[in-house]
């Protein structure tokens, strides 16, 4: 996998509702004109940044019938851009005092056909995709594609003469576990050899479902479920789950040292995966083997398929609650640690990444 989106950490946007100006598009009745100028920011940090291709805008209006679909817009950049050099779009749009705004970056082609058909609201959240459409035979993104990525905000009210500013977040439509390999104790050695030190990930999925609403656009995790917007794929069938597999090309061995700024932890690979819930009975939790990684100088040591059960998460106090290891979510980085040490192989540490927040989370495996 490569390496430069390794420490990608968040993307959000901003959506600026504006009421009409007087040239307003003459087709909106009189007592309805209104425009929605949407502009995409980030915080800067350009290892932050994804670069995005297309967005996408659907905004969805309450109507005395019913939900509406108010626009489909879709726009394609002649180059790719990050969000903060794209130019703010002005939608028309018909006033409501409950909008719902989807926006989509970097939508999979195979999607695009549907996408442009949408006409309610239930059938673009029953939207599946399949993510190996936008890996490469490297399992690397597809440049041409980008990074996908949604958001979901609801409850806007934007009327005539009104003008109102409004956050919003957009957030990727992918999962990634990292597996990372680690020197410990004095003297320790490890690394990887090529053609020989492998690594599996068992029971990676493809199929999620596309649009997700959003916790920090009050979208998702609602104590109130009739606020959120989206679904989690769960109960996947069996035929469904897949083992990610690497093999080291190249080689590389290191010893633990104590000394500031020492390498002791380096990245062996990387996989996408799809969001998705676990079964109860852990047989479809992703599992961990690895096989002939150098522990000293003539001796290897591996794992077989070691069951991610039960994680301990540590809140915003720093105080450690143990759970059960329940599903994968979008948007987030999860960090897999195996160390070597005189001794042998474990996995002492999972951490979550999210692509915004950074979270930990601890698990105990020792092998």
């Amino acid at each position: 996998m490569s390496k430069k989106l390794l420490h990608i950490i968040c993307l959000a946007s901003t959506i600026l509702l504006f009421s009409c100006s007087r040239d307003a598009i003459d087709e909106l009745p009189a007592l309805t004109r209104a425009q929605l100028s949407i502009n995409l920011v980030n915080n800067g940090d350009v290892d932050q940044q994804e670069e995005i291709n297309s967005i996408r805008f659907i905004v969805f209006g309450s109507t005395p019938g019913g939900v509406r679909l108010d626009v489909n817009e879709h726009i394609l950049l002649s180059t790719p851009e990050t969000a903060t050099d794209i130019d703010a779009q002005l939608l028309k749009v018909t006033s409501s005092n409950d909008i719902l705004v989807v926006v989509i970056a970097n939508e999979p082609q195979s999607l695009t056909s549907k996408l442009d058909g949408i006409a309610s609201l239930w059938t673009l959240q029953d939207m599946l995709y399949d993510i190996s459409d936008i890996l490469n035979d490297d399992g690397q993104i597809i440049s041409t594609t980008g990074m996908p990525m949604t958001g979901v905000i609801r409850d806007i009210s934007i009327a005539p003469d009104e003008t109102q500013k409004v956050e919003m977040v957009i957030e990727r439509a992918v999962a990634r576990v990292d597996v990372f390999l680690e020197a410990i104790d004095g003297g320790a050695v490890t690394g990887y050899t090529a053609g020989s030190t492998s690594v599996t990930l068992h029971n990676l999925s493809r199929d999620s479902y596309f649009v997700m609403g959003n916790v920090d656009n009050g979208t998702r995790d609602n104590a109130d479920s009739s606020k959120d917007y989206g679904k989690v794929k769960e109960d996947v069938p069996e035929s469904d789950l897949l083992p990610g597999a690497w093999t080291a090309t190249t080689s590389d061995t290191w010893a633990y040292s104590s000394a500031t700024g020492a390498k002791n932890r380096k990245l062996l690979c990387s996989f996408y995966t799809a969001e998705r819930i676990f079964k109860s009975d852990y047989s479809d939790r992703l599992a961990v083997s690895m096989a002939n990684v150098p522990k000293g100088p003539s001796d290897v040591t591996g794992i077989t398929e070691k069951v991610i059960e039960t994680i301990t998460k540590v809140d915003d106090k720093g105080s450690p609650t143990a759970q059960p290891f329940t599903e994968i979510r979008r948007n987030n980085v999860y960090q897999i640690t195996a160390r070597v040490g005189k001794i042998g192989i474990q996995i002492l540490t999972i951490t979550v990444e999210d692509w915004g927040e950074r979270q930990d989370i601890d698990l105990n495996m020792d092998l």
